[in-house]
């Protein structure tokens, strides 16, 4: 892992700037929606003031990022905070992490892109609980770039969206969602998809 590409890069970012460890606006749209206990997954995380915040609601949260300096910031803060034994911090590349078995009431991803980890992403939440994913946009899909809908649209068929929006902030823009697995997957709606 210490010569992953993503790891030195994300590393050099992080090491310019200092961390503000704001909770993301995607996570008060999930803490108002309800979603079940059990532990939550939050994938690139990086410096994430969501793990922090949701740490101080005593859930159990798994921040996965390829960047030890991030996770190490991150587990740096949550000791400050007295919040440590709520935080598992994993150093991964996402699209190779694998959850195993374990189900979480809410995963969160924001401000990322990957297939293969959106589907997995899926998979891993429990029954009535969310996904919220928000992924920078474009006009034609790209590497690590969605079209407006896609996420809505790939989602698995035992999924209802809450919101999709789109989100301009300055230059950027990105579509940001949050689903709900439904606790009965035979009531599927396909209206729902897309």
């Amino acid at each position: 892992m210490r010569a992953h590409p993503d790891r030195i890069r994300w590393n050099e970012r992080y090491a310019a700037d200092q961390p503000c460890f704001t909770p993301h606006p995607l996570l008060a749209e999930a803490l108002s929606a309800g979603f079940p206990a059990g532990p939550v997954l939050e994938l690139a995380c990086g410096r994430s003031g969501s793990a922090l915040a949701l740490a101080a609601r005593r859930r159990t949260v798994v921040a996965v990022d390829v960047s030890d300096l991030a996770l190490t910031q991150l587990a740096g803060e949550a000791d400050r905070r007295g919040l440590r034994g709520y935080l598992e911090c994993v150093e991964a590349d996402v699209p190779s992490y694998d959850p195993g078995r374990r189900r979480f009431g809410l995963v969160l991803a924001t401000l990322y892109w990957d297939p293969a980890a959106f589907r997995a992403g899926c998979e891993a939440v429990l029954p009535g609980g969310l996904i919220g994913w928000e992924a920078l946009a474009a006009d034609e899909p790209r590497q690590w770039r969605v079209s407006h809908g896609e996420l809505g649209a790939g989602l698995p068929a035992d999924f209802e969206v809450l919101t999709e929006a789109l989100v301009i902030s300055g230059r950027r823009r990105s579509t940001r969602l949050l689903a709900r697995r439904r606790h009965d997957p035979s009531r599927t709606n396909s209206a729902s998809n897309g």
